[in-house]
């Protein structure tokens, strides 16, 4: 059985890991809501621009109904609608790595909460144990007074 000394260099040592675990834990969660934030961000550029595209797209459209293009404004129409199309596939390829990120983030947050738990769990074990052995410590020094008075009064009566 360890002494009353080492247990509590014990606790002290099991709180840090436990306080260490928490802060990793709220590293990773501040972390995955960052990245979050940070692909909703992407998300919403991807709308906007599909949006942004759709009405050039059609105004071009429109404005082609009414009069035919020359080789050099058909060129600039195609231009466009490329230079959308690419701006949309790095858009999709950012958003994808950001998904990326995110899910590594998720996953590592929860392995930190699954350590934070453990370590909590571990901890209040041994709080557990300490309060056990003290009250333990307690009752055994309450019979030992007891037992202590008891003999003062028999060693008190054997005199008289």
């Amino acid at each position: 059985m360890t002494s009353p000394h080492q247990l509590e260099r014990l606790m002290q040592l099991r709180r840090q890991r436990t306080r260490l675990a928490e802060e990793a834990l709220a590293t990773g969660q501040r972390q995955c809501r960052d990245l979050t934030a940070q692909y909703q961000a992407l998300e919403q550029s991807l709308v906007e621009h599909q949006r942004s595209a759709n009405q050039r797209e059609q105004a071009q459209f429109d404005s082609s109904q009414s009069r035919l293009l020359n080789a050099e404004a058909l060129a600039d129409w195609q231009q466009t609608m490329a230079d959308d199309a690419a701006h949309r596939e790095t858009l999709l390829h950012e958003r994808r790595a950001q998904m990326r990120h995110l899910k590594l983030a998720e996953e590592e947050r929860d392995a930190q909460a699954t350590e934070w738990a453990r370590r909590l769990r571990a901890q209040r074990a041994l709080e557990r144990l300490q309060t056990d052995r003290q009250r333990a410590m307690a009752v055994n020094a309450e019979r030992l007074t007891e037992l202590e008075i008891e003999e003062a009064r028999q060693g008190r009566g054997d005199l008289t």
